[in-house]
């Protein structure tokens, strides 16, 4: 069931899920399910905070951070397992908030808070190791991220944030549109494999602790207020995607893996709509599994 909701001035598409939506959670195949650049791409923001230690952080010496896995050989990777990426030792992970109401019970990027300081400004301390961001759509060259994150005591909350860049890539063909109503999102967490820091492969894009594909709340998004601040000294702004659960779940402590996504419909209907499939020497000469800055 969907909805359009007004709020502050901006347009947000609201799902509640009920059911599973349709692409989600479907089991790897070893073939993307879409190659198009008709609605942009969907890159998800790092967070610089480290609230249970910097140990593992972004560089792999330490253990790491971010993980990667696809489903379309195209990009020439192993398709259906977990790789590891080498990012930087200042990245947390990617950005990830929990709150129970009103209240935050885990924050490892500042945004919420504003304590983020200036990790997003390539001008500080971080220089740009806090713009970079990460390629996640698990429908559209099938390939998603995932971060790392860790609880210290059983939590409850019923809201979820990630973040992601507002617009997409500077030089992508099409620039990414949060409304479009075409546009499904995705968030899920793994447990982590013990003594591998990996998540748990399912078989498939679906957390096996949690996945919004089939839970009941709603999803909604808009400027998170704070904006990356290029070498130039231009901006660009972080949206925040939140999904509020109708019913609070506690997570255990433990060590766990987060992502959230975006997915576009099937090619017939992109191809009623007029948009078309681009070429995957076109597509790929743009896009990034991990993104330079803008």
């Amino acid at each position: 069931m969907k909805r359009m909701v007004l709020l502050g001035g901006f347009c947000f598409l609201v799902i509640m899920l009920i059911a599973n939506n349709a692409g989600a959670g479907t089991a790897f195949n070893g073939h993307g399910e879409n190659q198009t650049d008709a609605l942009g791409y969907y890159y998800i923001i790092t967070g610089g905070l480290f609230p249970t230690g910097n140990i593992p952080n972004g560089d792999n010496a330490s253990g790491g951070t971010f993980r990667f896995i696809l489903d379309d050989p195209a990009w020439g990777y192993s398709t259906g397992v977990w790789h590891k990426d080498d990012w930087f030792s200042d990245n947390a992970s990617f950005a990830l908030t929990l709150k129970q109401g009103t209240n935050i019970v885990y924050d490892n990027n500042g945004i919420e808070a504003g304590t983020y300081g200036d990790y997003y400004d390539a001008n500080g301390s971080h220089g740009i190791h806090g713009l970079y961001r990460g390629y996640s759509m698990s429908n559209n060259w099938d390939w998603i991220y995932a971060g790392y994150f860790k609880i210290e005591s059983a939590t409850t909350f019923d809201q979820i944030i990630g973040y992601f860049d507002a617009n997409g890539g500077s030089a992508d063909p099409v620039p990414f549109n949060s409304s479009n109503p075409n546009i499904k999102y995705q968030m899920n967490i793994w447990s982590n494999v013990s003594g591998n820091l990996l998540p748990t492969n399912t078989g498939s894009f679906t957390g096996d602790v949690f996945s919004t594909d089939g839970a009941s709340g709603i999803f909604s998004w808009g400027f998170s207020g704070v904006n990356r601040i290029m070498p130039d000294n231009s901006t660009d702004p972080i949206y925040y995607l939140k999904f509020t659960l109708d019913t609070p779940i506690t997570l255990q402590p433990g060590e766990y893996w987060f992502s959230h996504d975006a997915q576009v419909p099937l090619p017939s209907t992109l191809l009623l709509l007029g948009s078309g499939l681009a070429g995957l020497g076109l597509i790929r000469g743009r896009k990034f599994f991990r993104g330079l800055i803008h």
